[in-house]
């Protein structure tokens, strides 16, 4: 009934212990991003590997997710999800934490009403045109308790370059702002771009935050693995949910892992170019006659579902002349690691 995670330690800690080297300089670090399901690795167990790297302050995306990052001994974290005075839940849940240990996100003049001289640190808008001030509000926000500001940039290059617009914000800080401190937190810049920075502006010490690369960056150090739990001989017969119809060309093997692992489910993608385009289009057509690929490898091949998954469970076909696997044993699948929910993560 597994769906699992299997993590080699050595692979994993060289490629983050690399990363960390990277984007490290005098005036320069990493802060690792722990949010959403834990990059599919678990919060709780990135938090344990942050601590025990000695990384002392730690990213989440949201409030709720605080609690949980700082129940593993880490000294700070930084909650990079702005507040909203309007959020009355968030607020409330924000009580519940220790205030020495956070440090807030402020994106809107209007919501640092309720914060006093509460640490913070001020969000400026970039061309994510997300969250964020603008350049010209930074001189009303100069008399708050301000330990720096964040720009969170776009993965794409934006059209006036990273670094040129990063550069912007800083010299406007540094003249609007003389008593914030000469703090940035980073997102998505590369090690080059960082570099870049560094020297322009000695002044300051850059946090880089990063998540996606510092976690999940080596595919190469996991192995996710369902469990066969069932498998039906060729036989002409209905099956599942919607008594679709089997032929004796397949036998029906149920393996673990269904919607409540994330399995079938798809966030939209980006698709840029014609050769995505054109995939895209035929996903679609091939889905529209009952045709949708799974993750789920067998004998080298992903096999496609005979049904949409079910909710711990999925059905998938597979021609009888490939080699059957046997009840109990596993086999590989090729998951997206931020959208799927392990039912355990196993370190080698």
């Amino acid at each position: 009934m597994t769906l699992s995670l299997h993590v080699d330690n050595n692979v994993w800690n060289s490629h983050i212990k690399n990363v960390i080297k990277n984007y490290s300089s005098n005036n320069s670090e990493v802060i690792p991003v722990i949010k959403g399901n834990g990059y599919g690795i678990g919060k709780d167990n990135l938090a344990k590997k942050a601590h025990e790297l000695g990384m002392k302050t730690v990213a989440v995306g949201t409030v709720y997710e605080a609690q949980i990052v700082l129940a593993q001994e880490i000294s700070q974290v930084l909650i990079m999800d702005p507040v909203k005075s309007v959020d009355e839940l968030a607020f409330k849940e924000l009580s519940k934490l220790n205030p020495d240990k956070i440090l807030l996100t402020v994106s809107s003049l209007k919501d640092n009403q309720k914060l006093g001289q509460t640490p913070i640190i001020i969000e400026g808008i970039t061309s994510m045109n997300r969250f964020g001030i603008e350049l010209t509000e930074l001189k009303h926000i100069s008399d708050l308790n301000i330990k720096g500001i964040s720009l969170h940039l776009p993965i794409a290059n934006s059209a006036k370059g990273k670094v040129s617009e990063i550069s912007n914000w800083l010299n406007s800080y540094k003249t609007l702002c003389p008593k914030g401190e000469k703090v940035v937190y980073l997102s998505h810049v590369s090690e080059s771009e960082l570099k870049s920075l560094t020297i322009t502006f000695p002044e300051f010490s850059f946090k880089v935050r990063v998540g996606t690369k510092l976690w999940i960056g080596d595919l190469k150090a996991f192995q996710i693995k369902s469990t066969v739990m069932e498998v039906h001989e060729p036989v002409n017969h209905n099956f599942g949910y919607r008594q679709r119809e089997i032929t004796e060309k397949h036998r029906l093997v149920i393996v673990s892992g269904g919607t409540a692992h994330g399995i079938g489910l798809q966030a939209p993608r980006s698709n840029v170019t014609t050769k995505q385009r054109l995939v895209a289009i035929l996903s679609g057509i091939l889905e529209a006659f009952g045709f949708s690929l799974s993750p789920f490898v067998i004998n080298g091949k992903q096999r496609w579902f005979a049904e949409s998954p079910h909710m711990n469970v999925s059905l998938l076909k597979l021609p009888v002349n490939s080699a059957v696997p046997a009840v109990g044993a596993t086999i590989s699948a090729q998951v997206r690691m931020t959208t799927t929910n392990f039912d355990c993560v196993l370190f080698n």
